[in-house]
């Protein structure tokens, strides 16, 4: 039969993995829900800071959120909002910098605008019962 210490230690280490599981969960959540609105904090971004490089877009998403994201992906992003008329760049094949047109910025004030429906959306999704 286990002492009383050991299981007291097995107790604690059940504790421990259950909240460490909570966290990555927590995590992996958040990580989903900043993903998902990549381009409206690119958006954002360009709007606050104009003739940003891809590479600066990419570390300010890192330092603001604790994400790493792939420059595949920020990449990816930029090209899509350049197709749809969104942001604008200049430079050469060496060095680009990107910036928010106005049909960018208008896009970006509707998002924005339509936020808090998107929130209640987001709240409905995790209130019980389905």
């Amino acid at each position: 039969m286990p002492s009383r210490e050991a299981l007291d230690e097995s107790d604690e280490s059940r504790g421990r993995e259950g909240n460490q599981m909570k966290q990555n969960r927590s995590k992996d959540l958040r990580v989903r829900v900043i993903k998902n609105f990549t381009d409206i904090l690119m958006l954002k971004y360009l709007k606050q800071t104009p003739k940003s490089s891809g590479y600066q877009i990419l570390r300010s998403l890192h330092e603001k959120y604790n994400i790493l994201f792939s420059p595949g992906t920020i990449y990816n992003e930029i090209y899509a909002l350049e197709r749809k008329g969104f942001i604008a760049s200049e430079g050469d094949e060496t060095y680009r910098v990107y910036s928010l047109t106005e049909k960018g910025d208008q896009a970006l004030d509707n998002m924005i605008s339509e936020g808090k429906e998107v929130q209640e959306l987001t709240a409905g999704i995790f209130q019980l019962p389905f």
